[in-house]
């Protein structure tokens, strides 16, 4: 195998399969990168790869594909190995523990180390190739770095000190120092050197001490674990994240969002083209679904101030902020969460404790939304659609809404408290790019003590007489199946029965049944009425 590492040298690899071995050998009179490589040279190379080649009993038909190994670095180093492939079907893997020098052989850290990175040309005559580049960036560290030629001992203490696993520190003693040990012979002396992780572990004095100090210097805004590394790499202490996630804690207790430290509330307005609108709140902490309601409208505020008022009076708890948008319909909930958090003498009581924003922004309701049109609205919407296709249903008809209404409402209701209790006893998942804790919404929710946070809502400072006189005053509960009360006093005339009892369907089919029942009812009585 012949390959390029920069202008003035060039070097033929070669693996052994058998031992894993990777052999680099000088050749003579290379050309620059520039002008590719000289075939010339890989003719008279040929025989020693052929003799190598029955050596290490690696077939012309083999194919070694693309390895990529990439040991983790802190400001210190990192080392790409990538192993490209031309030719052949089958593939032979092998791990970096397993790869050496033998004795002769040029140093792949000593070749590369001079040479930038460049693109490599390959002629037809190859068949593996080996690119290997070295990025050495020296950063701070707590203990320092000893140097290329120190000791085995002293570079095991090293990247020992920077987090690195046995695994690891075997990479780099082969790839980046030409030293090959064993993982054995890399335990036995961290035994030897007495490193570790379990063990001598720092006074907790000592780290609160430095983590102030840390803070005090521009670093109040990492989290317990990006401490923790900061803290065992760069200031020789011996801790455990546990520890330092206790000790941030202590001194921040606040820096931790948990269960009601905002709640998001926002309304759904896909099915409103068809006299149905949603609103809901989710916790921001556990994404729990705190309500999540259907109705004639999601506009009108005593509505939402209701919704509200049914929380707190549920849980006894203020939230400490909640998040809206500008919206009217906000307006007595804003009054209501000000009013009821005025007392408290936190940083966020009072006119803090409601914070307004663009709808877009309030990303926990909107990623909720559309978790809700994936699994239950886009269903809605194509029967709705099909009864509008068909001209089954008219919606620019006062009644046939009224209609769509009172006989699928009671159904979509029960299927959105399913949504919400099934939602609510998932287990989140991680996600990249998304921050937010993973678990149970309902564990996170009502066991914050578990993942090492508390409670944020507030108690409420005033009886529950003081808020049924609110709820009496500020809003109002939702219309009987959503419908207005002439159109109630319409059922009663067609059923003898009372509206709320009456056509209460269990399923689809009977839901589509009553719809249509009323659609002809309706229909005939608006051509007498219009006749008349």
């Amino acid at each position: 195998m012949s390959g390029s590492y920069g202008p003035g040298y060039q070097s033929t690899v070669f693996l052994d399969k058998q031992s894993n071995y990777i052999f680099l050998k000088d050749i003579e009179n290379a050309t620059d990168i520039s002008d590719g490589i000289d075939t010339n040279t890989i003719k008279q190379r040929s025989n020693e790869w052929q003799r190598l080649r029955k050596e290490s009993r690696i077939t012309g038909s083999t194919l070694i594909r693309a390895l990529h190994i990439i040991l983790y670095t802190t400001l210190k180093t990192i080392v790409t190995v990538t192993i490209h492939t031309i030719l052949g079907y089958n593939y032979h893997d092998f791990n970096a523990k397993d790869i050496g020098y033998r004795k002769g052989d040029v140093p792949l850290a000593d070749s590369l180390q001079t040479c930038p990175l460049r693109y490599l040309r390959l002629s037809h005559d190859n068949r593996y190739v080996v690119v290997s580049v070295l990025i050495v960036l020296q950063g701070v560290s707590g203990y320092p770095y000893p140097g290329d030629d120190a000791s085995t001992e002293d570079l095991v203490k090293y990247y020992f000190c920077c987090l690195y696993t046995t695994r690891e520190i075997c990479g780099f003693l082969m790839l980046c120092h030409g030293i090959s040990v064993s993982m054995s012979t890399i335990e036995r002396i961290k035994r030897r050197l007495g490193l570790h992780r379990r063990q001598n572990h720092t006074p907790r004095f000592l780290v609160q001490e430095m983590i102030l100090e840390l803070r005090s210097e521009g670093y109040a805004n990492l989290g317990y674990r990006s401490m923790w590394r900061l803290l065992n790499t760069h200031y020789n202490l011996t801790v455990t994240q546990e520890t330092v996630r206790l000790c941030l804690r202590a001194i921040d207790s606040v820096g931790v969002d948990g269960p009601n430290y905002l709640i998001h509330i926002d309304g759904y307005d896909k099915l409103k083209s068809y006299g149905i609108a949603i609103h809901g709140a989710i916790d921001g902490y556990s994404r729990r679904i705190l309500w999540l309601k259907a109705g004639p409208s999601n506009n009108n505020p005593r509505y939402i101030a209701k919704f509200y008022l049914n929380f707190v009076k549920e849980s006894r708890r203020i939230p400490r902020v909640v998040r809206a948008d500008a919206g009217t319909e906000n307006v007595i909930l804003r009054d209501l969460q000000i009013a009821l958090r005025f007392g408290h003498g936190d940083a966020m009581s009072g006119l803090r404790s409601f914070s307004t924003g663009r709808s877009t922004g309030n990303q926990r309701i909107e990623r909720l939304w559309r978790n809700l049109s994936e699994s239950f609205t886009s269903f809605w919407r194509n029967k709705f659609a099909y009864l509008r296709d068909a001209e089954i249903v008219c919606t620019a008809e006062p009644l046939h809404i009224e209609c769509i209404r009172y006989c699928f409402l009671p159904l979509i209701r029960r299927q959105l408290q399913e949504f919400m209790e099934t939602w609510n006893e998932h287990r989140l998942r991680r996600q990249r790019q998304i921050q937010g804790h993973t678990g149970i919404p309902n564990v996170l929710y009502f066991q914050p003590q578990m993942f090492g946070t508390f409670d944020y809502s507030f108690p409420l400072q005033c009886s529950e007489e003081t808020l049924d006189e609110l709820a009496v005053e500020y809003s109002e509960e939702r219309p009987i199946r959503g419908c207005s009360e002439e159109f109630l006093e319409l059922i009663r005339y067609f059923t003898g029965e009372e509206p709320a009892l009456s056509l209460i369907p269990q399923n689809m089919n009977e839901a589509l049944q009553n719809f249509c029942v009323l659609i002809y009812m309706c229909d005939s009585i608006s051509g007498r009425i219009y006749a008349i």
